[in-house]
């Protein structure tokens, strides 16, 4: 019973540990559409009055953010088909 116990936590805290990986299917434009929205953000940043450790946290974040973006990014080129609208009938 101590052994169930022991095998049951060890299993608990290994669960914790794994890291959970999240996929988004993205098309192209809508993708280029918020990078160059970052982009336009980091420049009023970049212009605005905010104190400087403010922009640079700022710009910083978003460089991050880019980079992950970059750099687990991947190109489908399957082009997956639509649904069905309605599930065909059957015939006797």
């Amino acid at each position: 019973m101590k052994n169930i116990f022991l095998l049951a936590g060890t299993l608990a805290l290994f669960s914790f540990a794994a890291d959970k990986f999240i996929s988004m299917r993205i098309a192209e434009p809508t993708v280029n559409y918020h990078w160059n929205n970052l982009n336009s953000i980091k420049a009023i940043a970049d212009q605005s009055n905010l104190p400087h450790s403010q922009v640079k946290f700022i710009i910083a974040s978003i460089d991050s953010l880019q980079k992950d973006m970059a750099r687990t990014a991947r190109l489908d080129s399957m082009v997956a088909a639509p649904a069905p609208a309605a599930a065909p009938s059957k015939k006797k």
